[in-house]
């Protein structure tokens, strides 16, 4: 069988280096570079590892999300997702075990989109490094693109939206997870301070300029619907079973 291999549809520039060379020394910093072997349980991580309860949620965040997928994918053949800021391609990987369902995991970090093609060797499944907002993906193609933990990275979320919509096919749908939004401008301020105060802390100032902060104002003008919105998510949520952020859906046009 051959071998998993990157694909490169964009070229990094200068930008995207110095992007990607201070995101790493973050994760280096926060101990969030993982070993091959802790990659392969992912989403399931070891109680001693420092960000456990994240984990928690992403695993629960994806479950839930796995199931959308599959009430999604009933009678849509072939079925495509797009995993857009995938980092190392766990959740791809994951969606992946589908047989029946293509999947591009999408990022511009190469040394994680390296270690994922090395360890998750799946013929549905694609590591891609890509500038969305480039214009090079294909369009009308995916039916589902999710964002997790990754909308944080764009800096114009209608942009953003605009040029994912156009990736999708009729019918398609575009799913936000794991990322804060703030409920007004004054929050958002204040979150962006605290964001600048962090990654002083870390130890890498520069990377406050490649995290951005988004209202849910922005969310719904482009349409979505929070599916963490209801009553029993809200509790959920309250006793920190559930990870603090909206779900959101935004269907293509």
């Amino acid at each position: 069988m051959k071998k998993q291999t990157l694909r490169f549809i964009s070229r990094p520039t200068p930008y995207h280096q110095e992007k990607e060379r201070l995101y790493l020394e973050v994760r280096r910093r926060e101990g969030r570079l993982l070993s091959d072997e802790d990659m392969k349980h992912l989403p399931e991580v070891d109680a001693s590892n420092p960000n456990s309860r994240e984990w928690q949620w992403r695993s629960r965040s994806f479950r839930r999300f796995l199931s959308c997928c599959r009430r999604l994918s009933a009678g849509r053949e072939p079925f495509r997702l797009l995993d857009l800021g995938c980092g190392n391609g766990w959740m791809a990987n994951r969606l992946a075990e589908n047989p029946a369902w293509e999947v591009w995991a999408t990022d511009l970090n190469v040394p994680e989109l390296e270690q994922g093609a090395r360890l998750f060797d799946r013929q549905n499944l694609h590591f891609v490094y890509a500038d969305v907002m480039q214009g090079e993906l294909p369009g009308q193609y995916f039916d589902v693109i999710v964002l997790a933990a990754s909308v944080q990275y764009f800096s114009d979320f209608a942009a953003l939206i605009k040029t994912l919509r156009n990736l999708l096919k009729p019918g398609g749908e575009i799913h936000i997870l794991d990322s804060p939004f703030y409920k007004n401008e004054v929050e958002r301020d204040a979150a962006r301070q605290r964001t600048a105060a962090y990654y002083d802390r870390v130890g890498v100032p520069e990377m406050a300029t490649y995290y951005h902060h988004h209202i849910h104002q922005d969310a719904k003008a482009a349409g979505a619907v929070d599916l963490n919105g209801h009553f029993g998510a809200a509790i959920l949520r309250k006793i920190k079973w559930l990870p603090p952020f909206p779900w959101y859906r935004i269907r293509g046009a």
